[in-house]
């Protein structure tokens, strides 16, 4: 990989890859079938008829090809996020926060290869993660901030608690959520384990005494 290869200016509006619909295409099948080391670059370019120096010319690298095509992935699931977010209100946080990963994940599943890429980045090197979640930063207080203030104010959630605490807590809960599933892991296991994430949150790991 280049490190002097400016991979934030390929990301956001100006994405290339938005404009060669058939790379798109080809490299949404290479990357959701295989790990990103064992995508075969060449097997993209033939599927969609680009040449190796117009990709490089536009990408940079295999990595640079990569990263347009998980910012595609990223906003296109934030974009749905936020307006399922936006709706919601905060009679029960803990519920609504767990339909809210259901419909988000059964909204990317419109097509199921993006489901198949979310495992290929679930099974990628703790290296090459920390390096692409450099270029994907989110906000979990600037999202769910104002619910978690609400349901502290409502008591849903302990008093002595702070909204960045518990958006910091949340962070760490659904950003590390794929250490829970394998590569193989379905629609429904990947559910299963993020309920279990939220009830972790809600009641904690202790045990209930008798009478609780």
């Amino acid at each position: 990989m280049k490190d002097y290869i400016n991979y934030k200016r390929l990301l956001g509006e100006g994405n290339p890859l938005k404009r060669y619909p058939r790379l798109f295409e080809a490299a949404l099948d290479e990357f959701s079938q295989k790990k990103f080391e064992d995508a075969s670059l060449n097997d993209i370019l033939k599927a969609s008829g680009m040449s190796k120096g117009s990709l490089y010319h536009h990408f940079g690298d295999k990595f640079g090809l990569y990263l347009c095509m998980i910012d595609i992935f990223v906003n296109k699931k934030l974009a749905f996020f936020h307006a399922y977010l936006a709706k919601q209100d905060t009679g029960d946080f803990f519920g609504m926060v767990k339909q809210l990963m259901r419909a988000t994940m059964e909204h990317m599943l419109i097509d199921e290869r993006m489901h198949h890429l979310s495992n290929r980045i679930m099974d990628i090197s703790e290296e090459l993660r920390t390096r692409i979640l450099e270029y994907f930063p989110y906000d979990f207080r600037q999202g769910f901030g104002p619910l978690i203030a609400a349901s502290i104010r409502s008591g849903q959630i302990d008093a002595r608690y702070s909204e960045e605490f518990v958006s910091k807590i949340l962070e760490i809960l659904l950003m590390n959520a794929h250490k829970f599933l394998s590569p193989q892991t379905d629609i429904g296991g990947f559910v299963g384990t993020i309920d279990r994430i939220i009830d972790f949150m809600q009641y904690g790991m202790a045990a209930k005494k008798e009478g609780d």
